[in-house]
């Protein structure tokens, strides 16, 4: 579970997140004019003159793609800086199911394979009066334009002016456009964070859930396991994930979490591993008793498995007689898998406490 229920700017100076803007930043406005207050021009596609606060920093491009612009191409991690769209235009108005009707600018993100991002955006809390619902997305250009139909990447998950962010896991070297949208009419000003994550080098960032501690996986995830059942936040996407060490006497655990209370649908997700082939898995939620849950509103979410690819194998799944959430799944293969606990509306009224128990059956 992610809190959103508090402005997002106390959220952030309260875990210590990214979005702290000081007057001093307030030069590093990004726009589609080619110039910034402290520079003379645009940059040409390919350097990476502002990356390090040298140089010209024209980050912002109008359209997805657009091989003829000026702009300066993202291949590190950028300290949070603010972007203008108010001069813009709305040239995606879908992305996905999702209404962008916002004006939306793009940012060329230069990846390798493998490689690991994590990406946010706000209203910029030093514009007052904005009425902003951001809408946040990565696509792959083809040509000289972006196809926005699949948005396989991409973050509408908060009511009104919430954080928006996703990790990105790069799946070939390539340059992808992150697009800065929004769900109302009309521009803004925004504030981006882009980090490129470099799990193994003992420092802890944001979009890594750790790095080198004693509960720290080789893949930089909190480690979960029978002697420490509890849920690690944030873990609402698969970099973050908790990693599930299941039992190999017994098969299964029971872990222990929270979602909701916020203004957003972030889900937990769990990743875990199945040794055998045709292996079946069984999740359910239990009660605080240790029973089965049998009272659908003990479960007001959704319970999904997907593979390491993404891809949806299982769910949604409710019990015909009880309507709680569950899952009953045969026939796997041997591989790494996500579970995910996902709510489609927010959870605003209340924290639920869940108890989740996983049980993986060999063949």
């Amino acid at each position: 579970m992610r809190l959103a229920s508090i402005p997002t700017l106390a959220i952030a100076l309260a875990l210590g997140g990214c979005f702290v803007v000081t007057p001093g930043h307030r030069d590093d406005v990004l726009n589609n004019t080619g110039t910034d207050a402290g520079t003379d021009g645009a940059v040409p596609p390919g350097t990476d003159a502002g990356v390090d606060g040298g140089g010209s920093t024209n980050l912002l491009v109008d359209s997805c793609g657009d091989s003829s612009a000026t702009y300066e191409i993202l291949r590190d991690s950028r300290s949070p800086f603010i972007v203008d769209t108010t001069s813009l235009v709305n040239r995606v108005s879908t992305c996905g199911t999702g209404a962008s009707p916002g004006n939306d600018g793009f940012l060329a993100v230069e990846v390798t394979a493998g490689d690991l991002w994590h990406f946010h955006v706000i209203p910029d809390p030093a514009t007052p009066g904005q009425d902003r619902d951001p809408f946040l997305y990565l696509v792959l250009a083809s040509g000289s334009s972006c196809d926005t139909r699949a948005c396989q990447h991409s973050s509408n998950s908060c009511l009104g002016g919430g954080d928006e962010h996703f990790a990105f896991v790069a799946p070939e070297d390539g340059i992808w456009y992150l697009g800065i949208d929004d769900a109302n009419p009309g521009g803004g000003v925004y504030q981006i964070e882009a980090i490129r994550l470099q799990c193994g080098d003992g420092m802890k960032v944001h979009g890594e859930a750790c790095d080198g501690s004693a509960t720290c996986s080789s893949s930089c995830q909190e480690i979960l396991s029978e002697t420490r059942p509890n849920e690690v936040e944030a873990n609402d996407n698969p970099i973050e994930a908790n990693f599930v060490e299941i039992p190999s006497a017994t098969n299964e655990i029971t872990l222990s979490g929270n979602i909701g209370g916020g203004t957003c649908t972030y889900p937990d997700v769990f990743d875990f591993r199945i040794g055998d082939d045709n292996s079946a898995l069984t999740v359910d939620i239990l009660k605080s008793d240790g029973t089965v849950c049998d009272n659908a509103s003990l479960t007001p979410f959704n319970i999904i498995l997907r593979s390491s690819a993404g891809e949806t194998r299982a769910g949604p799944m409710t019990d015909p007689v009880t309507g709680c959430a569950q899952l009953r799944v045969t026939g796997l293969s041997a591989a790494a898998y996500y579970v995910y606990l996902e709510h489609d509306a927010p959870i605003e009224d209340r924290i639920v406490p869940y108890q989740v128990r996983l049980r993986v059956t060999p063949p």
